[in-house]
């Protein structure tokens, strides 16, 4: 009379154990996906001669603590700056480069906390420049 008990015992651990795995994959999965490398800022600048700049706002959402730009500078030749400030005005990433010709900038991955943010691209110069400029964010384990 103690079998059917026991199955039953056996049976509701192993639900248990089941529902337990499938709760941590589905958390494992919602976190990758939330996570996962994204552009939040992207766009691209085409100026002439002289001093001129371009300013975006983006924001680094909850969970994506790292962010990187990439600046791809197409032609041209300029002096060129980056920066990102914070809504108080406060730079945290600056990156400076005299530019003739194409290349690609690649910046390291930065920790700032999740918020809104303010992109400044700026040249100055006698001859032009075109480039696209991005802005992903990261989180987690990537």
């Amino acid at each position: 009379m103690e079998k059917p008990a026991a199955k039953k015992s056996s049976r509701g651990l192993k639900i248990a154990v089941v529902t337990i795995i499938i709760v941590i994959i589905v958390v494992v999965g919602v976190f990758a996906v939330w996570t996962y490398p994204r552009t939040v800022l992207s766009f691209s600048v085409s100026f002439t001669a002289g001093i001129q700049t371009e300013n975006k706002a983006f924001g680094a959402p909850m969970l994506d603590n790292w962010v990187q730009v990439q600046v791809v500078v197409n032609s041209g030749t300029a002096l060129w700056r980056a920066a990102i400030l914070n809504s108080s005005s406060n730079e945290l990433w600056n990156h400076a480069a005299a530019q003739g010709g194409q290349t690609t900038y690649n910046s390291g991955w930065m920790q700032p906390a999740s918020g809104n943010y303010n992109f400044t691209f700026a040249t100055i110069g006698i001859g032009s420049l075109d480039a696209d400029i991005t802005v992903s964010c990261k989180g987690g384990f990537w």
